[in-house]
């Protein structure tokens, strides 16, 4: 009796082994994992045929591989095609579908940093299968030669026109496998290999004044130099927003997150809004819940945690106070003035330092993005860029495009709570000189 359990028991499990291994080949083809199909029905059948003469145990065996067969199929999901992906890498909302082997298509023109900016794109379809029962997806085939042979035609084509590289692998977005950015006087090129939603790979340049397309690469590298408006941390986890009397209410509470979790993502968010260019101007603690108060230019953002949840308020100043107690259980209890500084006074103490030993003369405004910044002469061939950030992997970052350029070297320092990336170009004897003067 035991025998005969086992051996239908083996016979099942060679069934689902089959309709496991079919669901994946009917992924690729079609003939194929029909072929399987019927051998995961019938080859246990054949092997053990002598079992199976008695009716009950074939009707058994049917009923369980069927079943399987069923169970087994990948569970039904909707998600972005590449289609929908090389838009939301471009903006271009005109995308051509493929005809034959060719990939999908866009271009615009978009307003980026008041100047126009054309947009373009090419992307090919991955080959991406489903797991039965997890529904996970694994690429078996991802068009890397067409897309690096596009992307080098894009990069020889621009240098043809007289386009030099400014900077190649412009950030390590984990989505982009190469880019680089290349200029000709005020204008830009900037073409990027990268992954798009929707399981394919593209192509994308951004084409016109300098300004712009920078702003343009500047999107796929939020983590490094982010435009000064909210914090991405806002965008990235999902805050339930609202707004009460002119105020933006968010609220989040991942309850399945550890508390260990919610507070670090708690100072994330204080170490991004410094980043962003807000100020703490007050803070406070009052048991488990801790608050403060950000400020730039007449618009706040209140941050409070308690417990799991953390708590935004955003708007002006006065109005983000009122609601702040009104609706915070945190309020502003136990409040303290924060001793924090502008991006301005950072820049004035280097500044300063500069006066002490060299006449700096104003130059052209840096740029680059930054909380605040300058570009000033030193004598004849020497020139001084001053920019201030928030944190230090955006001073970092910016080093890394400065440095690119001919004859000039950076350094980050620390002022103010602030710092601030100071990129000295000129002659090696004269860079040296201003550098150890700072230091």
């Amino acid at each position: 009796m035991r025998a005969m359990v086992l051996r239908l028991l083996g016979s099942i499990l060679l069934s689902a082994l089959l309709s496991f291994t079919a669901w994946i080949i009917l992924q690729l083809s079609s003939i194929l994992g029909l072929v399987l199909f019927v051998s995961a029905v019938f080859l246990p059948l054949y092997i053990s045929r002598e079992y199976y003469r008695k009716k009950p145990r074939t009707v058994i065996y049917l009923t369980a591989s069927l079943l399987l067969i069923l169970l087994m199929r990948p569970p039904p999901v909707t998600g972005p095609n590449v289609a929908f992906g090389l838009y939301f890498a471009t903006g271009c909302g005109n995308v051509d579908t493929p005809e034959g082997d060719e990939g999908f298509t866009c271009s615009c023109n978009e307003t980026i940093a008041y100047s126009t900016v054309h947009v373009s794109g090419v992307a090919w379809k991955s080959k991406i299968i489903e797991l039965p029962i997890t529904g996970r997806f694994v690429t078996v085939y991802e068009p890397l030669e067409k897309a690096e042979k596009s992307y080098r035609e894009a990069v020889e084509s621009a240098e043809g026109e007289g386009y030099l590289k400014l900077v190649e692998d412009y950030g390590t977005y984990s989505r982009v496998i190469k880019d680089v950015l290349l200029s000709k006087g005020n204008q830009c090129v900037y073409i990027a290999e990268t992954r798009v939603l929707g399981g394919g790979l593209a192509v994308i340049s951004a084409r016109g004044p300098c300004r712009g397309v920078k702003e343009f690469a500047l999107r796929w590298h939020d983590d490094y130099l982010w435009n000064a408006s909210e914090p991405p941390i806002f965008m990235r986890y999902r805050f339930n927003w609202s707004s009460s009397n002119g105020v933006r209410v968010g609220k989040f509470t991942p309850k399945d997150w550890p508390s260990e979790w919610v507070r670090n993502t708690y100072r994330d968010i204080a170490i991004e809004l410094k980043g962003t260019g807000y100020v703490k101007k007050l803070e406070g603690e009052d048991g488990e819940c801790k608050w403060s108060l950000w400020v730039r230019k007449g618009t706040s953002h209140y941050v409070a945690i308690d417990g799991k949840e953390i708590l935004i308020l955003s708007g002006k100043t006065e109005n983000v106070e009122q609601t702040a107690e009104r609706m915070s259980p945190c309020g502003l209890k136990n409040g303290w003035k924060a001793e924090e500084y502008t991006p301005e006074k950072a820049l004035s103490l280097v500044l300063s330092e500069l006066n002490g030993s060299f006449a700096p003369k104003p130059a052209e405004p840096p740029v680059m993005w930054s909380l605040a910044g300058e570009k000033f002469t030193l004598g004849e061939n020497t020139i001084v860029t001053l920019l201030v950030y928030g944190t230090e992997e955006q001073c970092n970052y910016a080093r890394y495009l400065l440095d690119t350029k001919k004859n000039t070297t950076s350094i980050c320092l620390k002022r103010a709570g602030y710092i601030v990336t100071m990129a000295v170009k000129g002659d090696a004897k004269d860079v040296s000189v201003v550098l150890s003067s700072i230091k």
